[in-house]
């Protein structure tokens, strides 16, 4: 050991005097530990951009959430209305039913008029039917696709 460091162990000597004779092989790594530095700088901005990403993808989420929500009540509403038009139904044929039995000439075209609103609602019904059925099969296809393709992704 120089004479040099010994006294710089000991304390008599400042660190910071010894020679630059070091510096030649320090380079090297205070050179790696600028790149390394950089490297770190650039992964943590990565890493702070897939962080916002994955945040806009949970808000994503949350919006395809509410979608799918918002046509289970949409199919809740659908089922009440076809309760509600069952019960029509069963009503009008309560009235055919009286009416045959009590043979009231004024009552048919009450119940011609009851029997064209019900078509009127039954057609309704249907055609509304057959948007929820559609809406639900594109977003099953939709949702299908979706996890097919997140099946790819680790």
């Amino acid at each position: 050991m120089s004479k040099l460091l010994m006294f710089a162990a000991m304390g008599f000597v400042s660190a910071l005097s010894l020679p630059t004779v070091f510096a030649d092989d320090h380079a090297g790594m205070k050179k790696e530990h600028e790149t390394a530095h950089a490297q770190h700088d650039k992964w943590a901005a990565e890493h702070a951009k897939m962080r916002v990403e994955h945040l806009r993808a949970l808000a994503m989420i949350a919006k395809l959430q509410a979608h799918i929500y918002e046509h289970e009540a949409e199919l809740v509403e659908h089922d009440e209305k076809i309760r509600a038009h069952e019960d029509h139904a069963m009503h009008h044929a309560e009235e055919i039913a009286a009416h045959e039995k009590d043979g009231d000439a004024s009552n048919h075209e009450h119940l011609e008029k009851e029997h064209a609103a019900f078509k009127a609602e039954h057609g309704a019904m249907a055609k509304k039917h057959d948007e929820v059925k559609a809406g639900h099969e594109k977003l099953h296809e939709v949702l299908t696709k979706l996890m097919e393709l997140m099946k790819k992704v680790k």
